[in-house]
Parts: structure tokens; C-alpha cells; sequence
């Protein structure tokens, strides 16, 4: 089973450094580059394209770097740290991690952040008229690390709004497609409030039946209409006193209850039904949806007045697919976690955690997760191989990596290449959303190449097209 270092360092690094400052690598235990991100290439000097098809010896004979930890924590099979100086003369400190399956080292991730001595001592000895600097401005980081992970710049950068949003009692509004975890952040949001100790009522207002629904949130006195309990039953808007009340979909809660809520809000009161007695209640509101809600008071579909009440701190989740250095620890993260449950040691390798790299996932997080657990169930069994491939969507990725398709081809070396090299800018394009700047930089590459290297598929899938376009432009 993957082993997941404890050592000091390497939380405090991965903790406190900003995502932008990290240079990444992930190599085998050979010390061959598999995956790095665009600040590596940058700092050390070498082209992306270059970069992941050299070995970490080859970096230090070239005098990229003076030393490799990659390569003593691959002989060691431990952690390794210490201070690299690039051939820029700046100096990281690096912290090699090795991934071990039976004390056989299957890859490491190195992380490296510029002048460490003088951060960490900043950070370690925080200036007492500014506090946030280690209480505030990176609590947002330390974070539960089996609830959350926050790898991007994006997912860094919400974290700091939502601990900035948790020191208050301020509503809440968290937009993003299904599955990118607007409930976990809303948890998060309440374990750093001042209502931690309270209690986290989550209500999914899209389950709750119109006829029952303001019993459910409001509760009842006894007798208050046939079938209730004969005692009564507090509600689940109650049940939140001195906690936080998290609504999903309210979008979807009818517009009766929308003006009821309205009013709780306003006036901190509520009343069971059947009651004639207000009882004071004091919460945390924080509300989630997929859709637009400025968008439906326009349509008449959302109180425009509860709107304008909840709208106070709104925070957008991005999708998966625009936060991909989120997906291999996401992975990693539920690999542990299924690993543990069915007391297994199943290890994602690189082609699978390529595939998932380069996959949209339309269901976001809670997709990802779902296909770890097929990964990891499917090792039960003698054929994990067959299991996969009676499965559907991404689980078939993973039976079959995308180069898969081109083994026992008859085309020319030349030719599969060009394919391939066209297939995979197509996918970057697509997880970029076709932002040629973006897609560019993640591959490593000037913009104006890529622009050649589109025009040149174009041409080479339709070459009868574009001859008889170029003699049109030819004629006089």
C-alpha cells in the first residue's frame, strides 16, 4: 500500500508555501520525469517539452541543478530534504517523497520552494501587529487534509475566501456544478467558524416533499395535524440553533418556504407549526446551488427579496476539468480511503493516473471518487482487467490508455506520432476550454507553435480542402 510520509517538513512545506512558488515533480524510481508543472521548467531552465524526457542525473550533468533528493530518496526509500541551487544560482529546498508498495519504491513526488530560510523563518516568527500573516492567512491551508484537498491555485485561493468568510456570521452562497464539493466547503466554513462546537444540519432541498416540507424545517407541536407525532418534533431549522444550517439546491425550495425563510432571517424567529409562540433562534446560513439565482428573480422562479437577503459572500467552485493539479492528490486522497475500508493495497500507476489527468469528468469530484472505487474493487477479484471493461465511461480509460489504440497500427512511425500529437493537444485544448494561452503554456509550448501545429492537422485532414483554397488565393 502507497505509505504516506509524516515528516515535519514536508506538512509545513505543502501547508504553507503558496501553490504558484512550488516547482513539482513526479519521476520513477530511476529518476525518469514523468509529470512536473510549468514553474519546474521555468525555474530550472528547461523547455516543458524537453523537461519530461530527461533523467534527474542529466539534469545535474547539464548543471540545471547541483544535486538530486529525487534520487537519494529513491536509494534510501525514505524522505529526503535539503537545498538544491539552480543553474539561475537560486536556491530551493526540496522534499522527495517515495510512494512504497512492499519497500519497492513505485514513484516519487518531489516538492521544492524557493528560499525556504527566509520564508519559513517569516513564517515561524510572525511580526505581532500583523497576526494573520500565521494565524490567518494560512489557516485557510492547514486544513483537515482527509476532508479537503487544495492543490491549484483556485481551490487555494477559495479556501482563503471561505476562512475569510468563517470568521463571520455573514450569509453564504456557494455556486458550482454537482459533485464539486460545495457541502465540504461549506463543513469546512463551519469547522473554522465559531460554531464549530455547534451542530452542521445539511438539508438537500430538492428531497423535500412540498407537503412536509415546512413540518420538516420548522417542526410541530403535538396534535398539529394528522399522522405527527404525538409529542411534537422540533425542526431542522431548530436543530441548527447556534450551529450552521446548510441548505443544497435552494433553488429548488418552494417559494412558500422562501418567503417563510425570509423571515427567519430577518427576524431571527421561528414557529412550529400548530404553535402560536416565536422562538428565538440563532444560526449560520450558508446555501449552495448549481443553478443561477440572480438569473431566475429575473425569471420570477427565486424571491428576489430572499436573494438579495442570502446574497452577501458568494463563492464559485470551479469544475474538476479547470483544476486538473487537483486530480492525482483527489486520487491519491480516495485510494487511501477505499485501500483502508476494504483492507487493501491496490496502487494507482502512472497510465491510470495519466488518464485521469487528461479526462473532462463531467461529474466532477464526486466522479473521481466513484472511479477510484471501481479501481480499487476490481483488484478484488483474479481479473481486475475484465471487471474494468464491463464497466462504462471513465473506468474504460483506465483499461485502455489512450496510446493503446495506436499498438499494431500500420501507419508510419511518423505518421502515429503526428496523430497522437494531435490527439493530445486536442485533449489540453479541451480541458482549457480552448484558451490557446492557457493550453500553451501547459503544453510547454509558444503560443504561435501551437497555432502552426492546429493549422498543420487541419491541412493534413483535409489536404484536397486546403490546395484548392490556396488556388483560389493564387488566381489573379
Amino acid at each position: 500500500m502507497p505509505q504516506k510520509s509524516n515528516f515535519p517538513m514536508q506538512q509545513e512545506i505543502s501547508q504553507k508555501s503558496n501553490s504558484k512558488d512550488k516547482v513539482i515533480f513526479v519521476t520513477d524510481q530511476k529518476g525518469n520525469l514523468l509529470l512536473s508543472n510549468t514553474k519546474a521548467s521555468i525555474t530550472i531552465g528547461v523547455p516543458m517539452e524537453q523537461l519530461l524526457h530527461l533523467n534527474m542525473r542529466e539534469l545535474i550533468r547539464n548543471g540545471n541543478i547541483n544535486t538530486s533528493y529525487t534520487l537519494q530518496a529513491a536509494k534510501n526509500r525514505r524522505v529526503e530534504q535539503g537545498l538544491v541551487t539552480t543553474k539561475f544560482k537560486s536556491e530551493l529546498l526540496a522534499v522527495s517523497t517515495p510512494i512504497l508498495d512492499n519497500n519497492k519504491v513505485l514513484y516519487l513526488l518531489t516538492f521544492c520552494v524557493p528560499t525556504p530560510s527566509q520564508n519559513l523563518a517569516r513564517l515561524s516568527t510572525p511580526d505581532l501587529k500583523s497576526k494573520s500573516i500565521s494565524a490567518n492567512r494560512f489557516r485557510g491551508l492547514a486544513l483537515c487534509p482527509e476532508n479537503i484537498v487544495a492543490e491549484s491555485d483556485a481551490m487555494k485561493a477559495i479556501l482563503r475566501i471561505a476562512y475569510t468568510a468563517s470568521q463571520t456570521d455573514s450569509p453564504v452562497i456557494l455556486y458550482g456544478e454537482s459533485g464539486t464539493g460545495k457541502e465540504v466547503l461549506a463543513q469546512y466554513i463551519h469547522r473554522q467558524s465559531n460554531r464549530s462546537k455547534g451542530a452542521f444540519i445539511a438539508i438537500n432541498c430538492a428531497t423535500l416533499s412540498e407537503s412536509l416540507a415546512e413540518a420538516e424545517l420548522f417542526g410541530y407541536e403535538k396534535g398539529a395535524f394528522t399522522g405527527a407525532q404525538a409529542q411534537g418534533k422540533i425542526g431542522l431549522i431548530e436543530a441548527a440553533a447556534g450551529g450552521t444550517l446548510f441548505l443544497d439546491e435552494i433553488a429548488e425550495l418552494p417559494q412558500a418556504l422562501q418567503a417563510k425563510l425570509l423571515r427567519v432571517l430577518e427576524a431571527g424567529e421561528i414557529r412550529r407549526l400548530g404553535s402560536c409562540v416565536n422562538r428565538t433562534i440563532d444560526f449560520r446560513l450558508i446555501a449552495a446551488t448549481n443553478k443561477n439565482l440572480k438569473q431566475m428573480t429575473e425569471e420570477g422562479t427565486f424571491r428576489s427579496d430572499l436573494f438579495y437577503r442570502l446574497n452577501v459572500i458568494n463563492i464559485v467552485l470551479p469544475p474538476l476539468r479547470e483544476r486538473p493539479e487537483d486530480i492525482t492528490m483527489l486520487a491519491m486522497k480516495f485510494l487511501r480511503d477505499f485501500n483502508s475500508k476494504y483492507n487493501l493495497s491496490v496502487n494507482l500507476d502512472i497510465d491510470t493516473l495519466t488518464a485521469f489527468y487528461r479526462y473532462d469528468w463531467p461529474g466532477n469530484v464526486r466522479e473521481l471518487r466513484n472511479e477510484v472505487e471501481k479501481y480499487v474493487i476490481s483488484n478484488i477479484q483474479d481479473t481486475p482487467q475484465l471487471f474494468l471493461e464491463a464497466m462504462s465511461g471513465m473506468a474504460k480509460n483506465i483499461s485502455q490508455p489512450e496510446y493503446a489504440k495506436f499498438l499494431g497500427a500500420q501507419a508510419p512511425l511518423k505518421e502515429t506520432m503526428r496523430q497522437f500529437e494531435e490527439q493530445y493537444i486536442n485533449s489540453v485544448l479541451k480541458v482549457c476550454n480552448f484558451q490557446m494561452s492557457k493550453a500553451a503554456d501547459r503544453l510547454g509550448i509558444c503560443r504561435t507553435v501551437l497555432y502552426r501545429k492546429i493549422k498543420a492537422y487541419s491541412i493534413a485532414r483535409n489536404p484536397r480542402k486546403h490546395a484548392s483554397q490556396t488556388q483560389k488565393q493564387n488566381q489573379p
